[in-house]
């Protein structure tokens, strides 16, 4: 399970990329079982996939980079699938430890106000005032999978809920995380209740969405802002397509809605983005591969298909569809079994 891990491991990833551990990760499993072979044959046909777009539509100066990002994060699929197979308590524990570490790294890069301009992977926002606002990890996300029975003590598991939390809510500060961790903590609980439990949670979720709908600007000052650049991306990418349902290949950008110097192609709304790069086609055969990779890697087919609708929607309005750590998220969501007390004292 070391690759799964290395996907989380700072502050090794502030000088590296994910993907820079796809080919020793390959390394690590080898030939592995049935399963992962199969899982190498997906990978092996999403490249394809891409290969084709590439050969077939039109070139531009990121097209090669774009690809190339693309084929290692197809190729980080099968060593993460087989992590998770394994053994995902053990990873989930292991990850818990990474993202505590994240915390107090968060904390004191926000205390020391560290200069983070040149670290990959990390975003910091500041107001006009110079307060910052967020610090973001690009493995962020797997706080949303933190196992609070990681701890025997009651009392550290409690510690740990509080670090986690503060470091969502307030550091991050990430609504996409918020909800996860939210949805993760209570999905073992809700699964297993009788329906009037189940019919009252879901009210709750509705009106907890429009609580967070018309609050969240206190919590993200930043809110408004980022969903009106979503909503000028999403009409310009739509207006587009009218005009072109081929694809334009592999690193296409529209120079006013990008945001990212070294990565133009790279936009908030990403998903609506491929489809106007690779074509609906090409697309949707991304997305069935990755379907696929999904159920390979579930208990139950229909938790797979609950982690890839997960996936893809948060893929829809965020530019993190092709991330390691996002993918590993979304495989670990949604478990049934709730956290069991592991001190003998706490399960009388």
């Amino acid at each position: 399970m070391a690759f799964p891990l290395l996907t989380n491991a700072w502050p090794l990833l502030l000088f590296v990329s994910q993907k820079a551990f796809v080919v020793p990760g390959l390394l690590l499993v080898g030939s592995g079982d049935t399963r992962y072979r199969r899982d190498l044959m997906l990978a092996i046909a999403l490249g394809v996939v891409g290969l084709l777009v590439y050969f077939t539509q039109f070139g531009n100066g990121y097209d090669q980079v774009h690809l190339i990002g693309f084929v290692l994060f197809v190729f980080a699929m099968p060593a993460l699938n087989y992590g998770v197979r394994r053994d995902p308590r053990l990873l989930r524990k292991f990850l818990t430890y990474f993202t505590l570490f994240n915390v107090a790294l968060s904390i004191y890069f926000l205390v020391y106000d560290v200069d983070l301009y040149g670290f990959r992977g990390l975003n910091r926002i500041e107001g006009s005032d110079g307060v910052t606002y967020r610090i973001y990890f690009e493995s962020s996300s797997l706080a949303a999978v933190a196992l609070l029975s990681t701890f025997r003590r009651r009392w550290l598991q409690l510690a740990t809920l509080a670090a986690v939390t503060f470091f969502v809510v307030l550091i991050a500060r990430s609504a996409v995380v918020m909800a996860l961790l939210a949805a993760n903590l209570m999905a073992p609980y809700i699964l297993r209740s009788p329906p009037h439990i189940k019919v009252a949670t879901a009210i709750a979720a509705v009106g907890s969405a429009v609580l967070l709908f018309i609050y969240l600007p206190v919590v993200r000052p930043d809110i408004d802002l980022s969903l009106s650049a979503k909503q000028l991306q999403l009409q310009v990418i739509l207006s587009l397509l009218q005009d072109n349902w081929s694809g334009w290949g592999w690193g296409t950008f529209i120079p006013y809605l990008s945001t990212d110097r070294d990565q133009p192609y790279q936009i908030e709304m990403q998903l609506p983005m491929l489809v106007l790069q690779l074509g609906p086609a090409a697309t949707t055969a991304i997305l069935l591969l990755i379907l696929a990779m999904f159920l390979s890697a579930a208990e139950q087919s229909l938790r797979g298909y609950a982690r890839f609708a997960t996936y893809a929607l948060i893929g829809f309005n965020n530019p993190w569809l092709f991330l390691p750590s996002w993918y590993l998220t979304c495989q670990l969501l949604f478990r049934v079994e709730p956290d069991p007390p592991t001190d003998p004292a706490l399960r009388q």
